[in-house]
């Protein structure tokens, strides 16, 4: 049974909502530098994002208003970066601090390389920090607790695109930027591992044939059974809190799909026999909160292009309460 929020904790989780939009908008509008310089006596706005630097033309009304905007966004970044720093020693007195730190620094990086959404989201365990978040209760730490993070690329069209946007070590090097220590060994097979033994999984459906690695230093995805049916389904955006009182944004799946993904699993029998039982309890746990807290509803209706295998699920899951 989880645990409803506090008034308390309600409000905080508002304010801290609330302040790291406006940080996260600030630093979109905040991005690299702006400078003035001088070309054959005349100025040129300049904008600088990493390694590339391009001008904004010459000194005008306009770049002016450019470079006015641009150090604006840059002290309400200041602003609210600091007011959420403050916030954190009230995040952590009020235990709203749930995200486990590996988990949230993996969320952290991809959102900073802007690939959290767009081509990759959140499946398995650390989905449910969304879904309480958003239902406004607290789960029992042990259907959460888990040593890997699963990410889903649906590996149709949209990251190829992106491809541009990673380094030669692709998803892998993104989780470096987060930890340092992530590597892609042969012992670890699929998996990027850190050195506290915390494991990155990248799946994707299972195509013929089979989506090859996005980078060549990059790790392999994981083709998988079912990752075609959580690829396509509706996605939830929200933001959680780290152990550190930060937080974070995350993107998973409708915790409908989430609870019907998880029982067609629990049924499976090449799925990990000790797996299983954990598998329909985080689907019936999930579900609950789902009606009774988000009042969604397990209308078949709604669920149209649902596989026979997930939509046989409805009628079980609909009839879940927490009590």
């Amino acid at each position: 049974m989880p645990t409803e929020l506090t008034n308390e904790q309600r409000r905080q989780l508002i304010d801290v909502q609330q302040t790291y939009e406006a940080w996260r908008s600030s630093r979109a509008d905040a991005r690299g530098h702006m400078r003035w310089l001088n070309r054959r006596g005349t100025d040129y706005l300049h904008h600088k994002i990493g390694q590339k630097e391009r001008s904004l033309g010459p000194r005008s009304d306009k770049t002016e208003a450019r470079m006015r905007e641009h150090k604006a966004a840059r002290e309400r970044l200041k602003r609210t970066g600091a007011r959420l720093k403050t916030m954190a020693r009230v995040n952590r007195a009020l235990r709203l601090n749930r995200v486990p730190l590996d988990a949230v620094r993996v969320l952290r990086a991809l959102d900073d390389a802007r690939l959290l959404g767009p081509d990759l989201f959140v499946i398995g365990t650390n989905a449910i920090y969304a879904y309480e978040i958003q239902s406004g209760v607290l789960f029992d730490s042990g259907l959460l607790a888990t040593g890997d993070f699963d990410l889903l690329w649906d590996a149709k069209d949209r990251l190829r695109l992106a491809v541009s946007k990673l380094t030669l070590e692709g998803v892998l090097g993104i989780l470096k930027t987060a930890d340092p220590s992530y590597s892609s060994a042969p012992h670890y097979g699929f998996r990027a591992q850190n050195a506290e033994g915390y494991i990155v999984d990248l799946f994707c459906p299972d195509l013929d044939p089979p989506p090859a690695r996005l980078t060549p230093r990059d790790i392999d995805p994981i083709p998988t059974e079912g990752s075609d049916w959580l690829a396509d389904a509706p996605k939830l955006t929200t933001t959680v809190i780290g152990q550190d009182g930060l937080p974070a944004p995350i993107v998973c799946v409708d915790p409908r799909i989430f609870a019907l993904h998880k029982l067609w699993l629990s049924k499976q029998p090449g799925r990990q026999a000790t797996s299983r039982p954990r598998d329909a309890q985080q689907a019936l746990a999930v579900a609950a909160v789902a009606t009774q807290y988000l009042n969604l509803k397990f209308d078949k209706r709604l669920f149209k292009r649902l596989p026979g295998p997930l939509a046989a699920g409805i009628d079980v899951l609909k009839k879940v309460r927490t009590e």
